[in-house]
């Protein structure tokens, strides 16, 4: 929610299968929704999508994704087109891309991560860190499970998010320089 106050129907935002409550911040109803989960042809991809595909291009809500990290480079082609197709002038739209801690440490996240910075795309990361990607704990697969430390030229901050205003403002207590 604190993300959605944050942006505009302009901006693109593609997640992982944690997808349900986002197309519903992004304009899906609650029943196409479960329309959806139940196979229905009134569900927001007719039903042959299932729990991982919802998608709202009125919105630009461009679902979940079924294989993990998939999305982040998805995510960051929609900021190259975003920037690439911004008149001068106007505001370019972002896109965000949210994973789980599971695909935090794939090659795909990082090179994705590198081009944003070297194209200076207007690209947000999040990473959802449950502390156990696929019922591992991050502490067995990952050296440093501190994720929002890993971005290099990219500055990463950790937000508490089960505040929703912090989310909205960007707490940047915890920023680093």
């Amino acid at each position: 929610m604190g993300i959605e106050a944050a942006l505009t129907h302009e901006d693109s935002w593609i997640t992982s299968y944690r997808c349900h409550g986002v197309a519903i911040l992004r304009g899906r109803t609650v029943h196409e929704v479960f329309a959806e989960l139940f196979g229905y042809s009134d569900g927001a991809s007719k039903g042959k999508g299932g729990s991982m595909h919802f998608y709202c291009k009125e919105h630009n809500f461009y679902g979940g994704q079924g294989i993990v990290g998939a999305q982040v480079p998805v995510g960051t082609g929609l900021a190259f087109a975003a920037k690439y197709n911004t008149p001068p002038g106007q505001p370019t739209p972002i896109a965000v891309a949210m994973y789980g801690d599971g695909a935090a440490n794939q090659g795909q996240i990082w090179e994705s991560a590198n081009m944003a910075s070297l194209w200076n795309l207007p690209m947000v990361f999040v990473i959802e860190n449950n502390h156990y990607g696929m019922g591992t704990s991050t502490r067995r697969s990952s050296s440093n499970d501190n994720y929002y430390t890993m971005g290099n030229h990219i500055p990463g901050i950790r937000i508490n998010g089960m505040d929703v205003l912090a989310v909205k403002q960007g707490d940047y207590a915890d920023s680093i320089k």
